[in-house]
């Protein structure tokens, strides 16, 4: 489903930002730092979705979906 998808891509940006750091010896910014925590917010909203759709599940999408938007608007 459509939560399960931006589970992944929510979850996928901080771990693939944390992989090339070890991957290619990158020191991360402060603002890197920042950014994941909304990132990590909005898979968290995207799981609760997936997990309870027929009881507002849709609601904590839009939640995901501003989590989402806050890490692009630290960016």
């Amino acid at each position: 489903s459509g939560a399960l998808l931006i589970l992944l891509l929510a979850a996928g940006a901080p771990l693939l930002a944390r992989g090339t750091e070890g991957w290619f010896n990158l020191v991360p910014c402060e603002l890197c730092l920042w950014q994941r925590w909304p990132y990590w917010a909005a898979a968290l909203a995207a799981l609760a979705a997936a997990l309870l759709w027929r009881r507002g599940g849709r609601r904590l999408l839009w939640l995901a979906a501003a989590g989402a938007g806050v890490s692009a608007a630290i960016g």
